[in-house]
């Protein structure tokens, strides 16, 4: 059931008993005084499978989100949401979380017990310093924090394949070497526009790693081990504060390891 710019949103949806999928945009709850959804959430939970709620005011999440016991997906976006209850750790049936453009400050330790999520959204929270709670998922696919001030790597994400941190306020790469290492496939690894200073040793734990954004940064030197990982396809430092001399040395280096790698390297001017 999809409700799209409607004045409010009737409570006689919560009677749908085999309701499983409810998407609502730019519509407030009934009455509309309220900011998070009505505790009767709880009558869809033999039945809702995927809950999507998008530019629609809602700065919080009832504690009955509990109840949902069969909640695959959730998507939260562009509602002013502003924390997650601690019950959130109890849908352990949740595979994605979507929740991106919030206001959320930080993420409860509970979401570590969502050890079925492979997928989480987290992009335009400007007030979300810290992911330490995702550390250890261990079906994680899927990471999203762009535009975000985060300044730490997550670790212990064996499954990771995609990682968007672009635009957050990395200085380092520590830890590294623990994403992505359960599994085989490929590996795709955003993390320009940081203020990344160096990239360490770990980085060929990485297996498959296929492409490696890390222009916009504060590099001024690569690791030895980068130019043995021969599955990159893509290697991108550009506008860092490399020597051109170095430039030129990684250039040889890569065309001697690695020749068909698409490698840009423009320096900062």
């Amino acid at each position: 059931m999809k409700i799209i710019n409607e004045k409010y949103i009737p409570s006689t949806i919560f009677g749908l008993k085999n309701l499983e999928h409810l998407e609502i945009r730019n519509t407030c709850f009934f009455p509309c005084k309220y900011s998070t959804i009505p505790s009767n959430i709880q009558c869809l939970a033999s039945s809702l499978t995927e809950l999507g709620i998008y530019d629609t005011n809602m700065t919080h999440l009832p504690n009955e989100i509990i109840k949902l016991v069969r909640l695959k997906t959730l998507k939260l976006s562009n509602t002013g949401l502003m924390f997650l209850p601690n019950a959130i750790g109890n849908l352990k049936s949740l595979i994605s979380l979507y929740l991106p453009k919030n206001n959320l400050k930080y993420l409860p330790m509970t979401i570590r017990n969502l050890q079925s999520l492979q997928e989480l959204t987290l992009s335009n929270n400007p007030y979300l310093h810290s992911i330490e709670p995702v550390n250890g998922l261990l079906s994680l696919i899927f990471l999203d924090t762009r535009h975000c001030p985060i300044g730490i790597l997550p670790r212990n994400l064996p499954k990771l394949t995609t990682l968007y941190m672009s635009n957050n306020t990395l200085t380092n790469l520590n830890g590294i070497g623990t994403l992505g290492t359960g599994i085989h496939n490929p590996k795709f690894f955003y993390l320009d526009m940081n203020y990344i200073e160096s990239v360490p040793p770990g980085i060929r734990e990485i297996k498959n790693l296929r492409w490696l954004k890390l222009d916009q940064n504060k590099l001024t030197n690569l690791p030895t081990d980068i130019f043995n990982i021969t599955t990159l396809v893509h290697l991108d430092i550009q506008y860092n504060q490399f020597h051109p001399e170095n430039l030129k040395e990684f250039v040889s280096k890569f065309r001697q390891t690695n020749p068909n790698l698409e490698f840009l390297y423009k320096n900062q001017t």
